[in-house]
């Protein structure tokens, strides 16, 4: 981790022990504005274990209130669609393009969701923000062997705040969605 994505970690991990504010979340989505990575660093990482959920991942915190660490995808490689209940995520491309496709809860009970459509993010575009309320949903697709660093406030508790994967199960005004497993969601 670089000096200057060590001082953006501590500086969301003082912010989440009271909840990021919006003032947060635009200072902090600022500073990880410049924060950057060389194709050396994203080939380490790619060469990483993959993680029980499928993906490398270099966990740099693992506080239930905070935590960050920094994914790396190879060309082609996709997160498939998942949601982060009641946790709001600073992410933020540092090496390779990333393409990214959110929806927005309308009801999450009945598992319907708004399309808020696609965006290709880079080294030079600013963080993706994803607040809890209402809550989103997204999938990541590495267009060349990215890296990108989450900073999550809270944390996933398997209990109280567990990530489910989903499949559109239909599309009209809005998306209807199921529910599946995490093998099902990668196929």
């Amino acid at each position: 981790m670089t000096p200057e994505m060590r001082r953006v970690v501590a500086e969301a991990e003082t912010a989440a022990r009271n909840g990021w504010s919006d003032e947060a979340v635009k200072s902090l989505t600022q500073a990880a504005g410049e924060l950057r990575c060389e194709a050396g660093e994203v080939a380490r990482l790619l060469a990483l274990p993959v993680a029980d959920h499928g993906f490398r991942e270099e966990v740099f915190t693992t506080d239930p209130a905070f935590h960050a660490s920094v994914f790396a995808l190879a060309e082609g490689e996709t997160i498939p669609l998942h949601d982060h209940p009641s946790l709001d995520v600073i992410s933020k491309v540092l090496c390779g393009r990333m393409r990214v496709r959110t929806y927005e809860w309308i009801d999450a009970a009945s598992l319907r969701a708004r399309d808020c459509g696609k965006v290709v993010l880079g080294p030079d575009d600013d963080a993706l923000v994803l607040r809890k309320s209402p809550g989103t949903l997204h999938t990541v697709t590495a267009l060349e062997p990215t890296a990108f660093l989450d900073l999550f406030a809270p944390y996933y508790d398997d209990e109280a705040r567990p990530c489910s994967y989903y499949k559109v199960a239909g599309v009209s005004d809005d998306v209807q969605l199921r529910v599946v497993s995490w093998e099902e969601a990668r196929q």
